[in-house]
């Protein structure tokens, strides 16, 4: 079952002083890693203890462990680092669905490749997925550069969409993995150090299946 936002406790502001000190960083400087004022922040410590950060806060307090990591300030294995991990995974995830008018009852069940070949099939259905990759081609191309494997794939299912004997029915697949690739918002962002391209290699690769699949069909 797919975790929600409403699974999560959210961060005690214990781990925020556990940051401060593990990493030896001021509040005024956690303070910018955490879009929050000196004062805020300053605030949230003193009272100490099990209390909870305020839930307006969540989103920014992760995304600022997440930088951390990026800037080499704290350490990847901190208990901190992955609950931020996770808490960004699904609310990329939970925005990914909203925005793409899609519902994520309809994945959270199935996330295996069938599930996923049918999200791809759902994505590439909308009327304006290949006008949105084309316009987006860019994005792609960046993705290429820092992936090889990808790059091999993304060619790959360019040329499913220029081959003339698959449907136009059957390319859905391949325009609906390419859209999730340009699209912002992934069930693993792009800016993750070190998984940020794991979810986006994995559509790939079911795509790719599903027409290595059709292929054979075919043959």
């Amino acid at each position: 079952m797919a975790k929600t936002l409403w699974y999560y406790e959210f961060m005690k502001i214990s781990q925020i002083a556990k940051i401060s000190k593990d990493t030896g960083l001021s509040p005024e400087k956690l303070a910018v890693y955490f879009q929050v004022s000196n004062m805020t922040l300053r605030r949230w410590l003193k009272k100490g203890g099990t209390a909870r950060v305020p839930s307006q806060y969540d989103t920014n307090i992760y995304q600022g462990v997440l930088a951390m990591v990026k800037d080499g300030v704290i350490d990847k294995d901190h208990e901190c680092v992955k609950e931020a991990y996770e808490f960004t995974q699904v609310l990329f995830a939970n925005n990914s669905f909203m925005m793409m008018d899609l519902q994520a009852a309809q994945f959270e069940n199935s996330p295996n490749e069938d599930g996923l070949t049918d999200l791809c099939l759902r994505l590439g259905q909308r009327d304006d997925s290949l006008a949105y990759v084309q316009r987006n081609e860019h994005t792609l191309q960046d993705l290429e550069k820092k992936s090889p494997s990808i790059r091999d794939k993304v060619s790959a299912l360019w040329a499913v969409l220029k081959d003339g004997e698959i449907t136009k029915t059957s390319k859905y697949v391949a325009v609906g993995a390419l859209f999730y690739l340009v699209f912002p918002f992934d069930f693993i962002p792009d800016s993750v150090p070190g998984v940020g391209l794991l979810d986006d290699f994995a559509i790939l690769s079911i795509a790719m299946d599903h027409y290595l699949r059709i292929k054979n069909l075919k043959g």
